[in-house]
């Protein structure tokens, strides 16, 4: 009789790459901070991206949301006018050159890309702002949770101030939202059919967002089976929140 292969099973910590997505449709959500889109989020570096997921779909039937993270960057104290002006000409040049390289290759459904910005998202998710306040009433009184937000501001070289635990506390919130199903993700390709979301990002996830996964903050319940993931297209891995020791994952980003 012949022994039956034992699989193994992944460590804590220990993360690999995505061989398929699932054979039913789905989502992939793709966010562009403002600061890297002249860079190392470029349209023609994010493109190469959306190549490389392609290659990951197993047969028709995935859309992507490219998600520019403009009002997040509103956490600040430069004037409003100003920053509206300069980010409204980054995403239209970004979104340009995009949609270029996708109609120039005949192998990718224009249909299936959406583009997005920070308050259409925030607008397209029920309560929102409820939520917001139950976040931050939550961090007012979690200690490891404000180590954690924090932290997560020095990785990303801010000033921990009022701004920048807006600027965390917003971005985690939406980010968990997204991968439980609270938001609307509008894809003329998808039409509402996802069965499964999954968040991509040329980086790591913040400690405060799988904290907030990890403690159940919401107690929110999900089918996606990637809601209590990150997909990193720099490392090319999969993080799952259940196996991700924050205290001593490396979040650095490269």
């Amino acid at each position: 009789m012949k022994k039956t292969e034992k699989k193994s099973v992944l460590g804590i910590n220990e993360f690999y790459n995505i061989n398929k997505f699932p054979s039913s449709e789905g989502m992939t959500v793709l966010g562009i901070s403002i600061p890297l889109i002249d860079h190392k989020q470029s349209a023609t570096k994010c493109f190469q991206s959306t190549e490389f997921l392609i290659s990951k779909i197993k047969k028709s039937g995935v859309g992507a949301i490219i998600s520019y993270s403009d009002g997040l960057y509103m956490n600040s104290d430069e004037p409003a006018n100003k920053l509206k002006y300069k980010f409204q000409l980054l995403m239209e040049k970004h979104k340009q050159k995009y949609l270029k390289l996708i109609h120039q290759n005949i192998n990718i459904i224009p249909s299936a890309f959406s583009f997005v910005t920070w308050s259409q998202l925030i607008l397209s998710c029920k309560e929102f702002s409820n939520y917001s306040k139950k976040l931050k009433k939550i961090y007012s009184k979690d200690k490891l949770f404000q180590k954690y937000v924090d932290l997560d501001i020095t990785t990303t070289n801010r000033v921990i101030d009022e701004n920048s635990i807006n600027y965390i506390l917003e971005e985690v919130l939406l980010d968990y939202l997204i991968i439980m199903g609270r938001v609307r993700l509008q894809n003329d390709y998808i039409q509402d059919r996802q069965k499964w979301i999954l968040n991509c990002y040329h980086g790591k996830p913040h400690r405060s967002h799988v904290y907030i996964y990890q403690k159940k903050i919401f107690n929110l319940k999900s089918d996606n089976i990637y809601k209590g993931s990150w997909y990193d297209l720099i490392n090319k891995k999969l993080y799952e929140f259940d196996r991700l020791d924050i205290e001593t994952f490396d979040f650095n980003q490269t």
